[in-house]
């Protein structure tokens, strides 16, 4: 196997690694509440905390990557983000606690932006539809995995020992990642002519740019809107699956972790599938804009759908929608920019995408809470899929040659010359 399919694999771990770790406060929170007393605003806040630090290091993470180099940054973060997972478990303070997690979330939020750097400078564009997809596919996995591996050890250990038992593989996988990956492929001890040709030049010894002039290019904030619209849908979706399939449809608790862990199962197939198909044909825009519309239509089915055995097939099929805009969608930005502003603009894009993790889901409780009924937050959330298709349609990027940076020819991305 080629060495930059070795680097995918270690990026898939680094961030399967980053959702389990996140996915346990969720899991613990409810016997961290009933030690410290918390009532269930607090205990919002306390989720929350780690969504602010995760939000407000994704801008700075990515500059962070451009300026260090992949392989420091992901390391960095890895073995920051494990210090302050095992931290958590030392917690005494409802304000140790909180602070702890926003610092859990700074750390966190070093890694995207990386991890995007690493595939851009690693993959050809013809790969890295495939690439993003096989790495983002873990955003689907984490929360399959995580409720069934916390709840055993919690009932065994207890919820402190938890967080310093999950903190373990974070610090093993940073070993590995600086071990393993180089910030270019020349740089690999390994490497050999004929996979660094099939890789290309990269970007040595271009020009550096700025973050002012970076902010100026259109198609930028074209892929940021698409992004913000569509993660309404995904952090709205994760947010309230349990509750729907409680209050809504009436299944018991045992019945509901079963039944939640169905749409991650296809997303897990649905994000490959889509990679793939956004390599294979190179339509990557025509593949985006057909998950974003089968999102959109899956949400209404579900909303409408007049039986509980309906509803989890709508859902089941909107689960493997959901996820699936990873692949095309991120190999859209790789084909805009060079690598060597990866670290920059995927943290921009990031940080839309946070900004709706936390809006999403206030909006959609105020809406389940207007109209007493929640067929209203899924409605919300297909409009804004819908949105977010319109707005891929829209999208005039070149693929797969990326523009030249800097200059204000660059600034306004042409119109011609785009692939699907």
């Amino acid at each position: 196997m080629r060495i930059r399919w070795w680097v995918c694999f270690l990026l898939f771990l680094t961030w399967l690694v980053s959702y389990i770790d996140r996915s346990l406060m969720p899991m613990a929170l409810p016997l961290i509440a009933q030690e410290f007393h918390l009532s269930p605003t607090v205990m919002g806040v306390v989720i929350s905390a780690f969504f602010l630090g995760y939000a407000a290091m994704q801008i700075p993470g990515g500059m962070l990557a451009d300026k260090i180099g992949a392989r420091n940054s992901i390391t960095l973060g890895v073995v920051s983000w494990s210090v302050f997972s095992l931290l958590t478990g030392t917690a005494s303070t409802l304000a140790n606690l909180i602070w702890v997690r926003i610092l859990f979330g700074v750390c966190e939020g070093i890694h995207p932006p990386a991890a995007f750097k690493a595939l851009s400078e690693w993959f050809p564009a013809r790969e890295r539809s495939r690439a993003s997809g096989v790495v983002m596919s873990s955003n689907t996995l984490g929360p399959m995995i995580a409720p069934i591996l916390f709840a055993s050890l919690m009932g065994a250990f207890g919820w402190r020992t938890a967080f310093y038992l999950v903190s373990i593989p974070g610090f093993l996988v940073a070993i590995g990642v600086y071990w393993f990956l180089r910030n270019r492929p020349s740089e690999h001890p390994r490497m050999i002519g004929r996979e660094l040709a099939e890789i290309g030049p990269g970007d040595t010894g271009a020009k550096t740019i700025s973050f002012s002039e970076l902010i100026r290019y259109r198609g930028l904030w074209q892929l940021f809107f698409v992004y913000v619209t569509w993660d309404v849908t995904w952090w709205g979706f994760q947010a309230w699956l349990p509750s729907y399939l409680l209050k809504a449809r009436g299944f018991s608790l045992l019945n509901t972790g079963m039944l939640a862990a169905l749409p991650y199962a296809a997303g897990f197939l649905g994000v490959l599938a889509a990679a793939y198909a956004a390599d294979r044909t190179g339509r990557r825009k025509a593949v985006l804009v057909v998950i974003l519309l089968g999102d959109a239509l899956f949400m209404l089915l579900t909303a409408t759908a007049a039986t509980a055995t309906m509803a989890i097939i709508f859902l089941t099929a909107t689960g493997f929608f959901l996820p699936s805009i990873h692949g095309p969608f991120w190999s859209f930005l790789m084909d805009l920019l060079p690598s060597r502003v990866m670290g920059s603009a995927s943290g921009l894009i990031n940080t839309g995408g946070q900004i709706a993790g936390i809006g999403a889901p206030i909006v959609i409780g105020a809406l389940i809470q207007w109209t007493g009924h929640y067929y209203a937050g899924f409605i919300f959330m297909a409009v804004s899929a819908a949105v977010s298709a319109v707005l891929a349609a829209l999208l005039r990027v070149p693929s797969p040659e990326r523009i030249s940076l800097p200059g204000p020819a660059a600034a306004e991305v042409s119109s011609t010359g785009t692939r699907g």
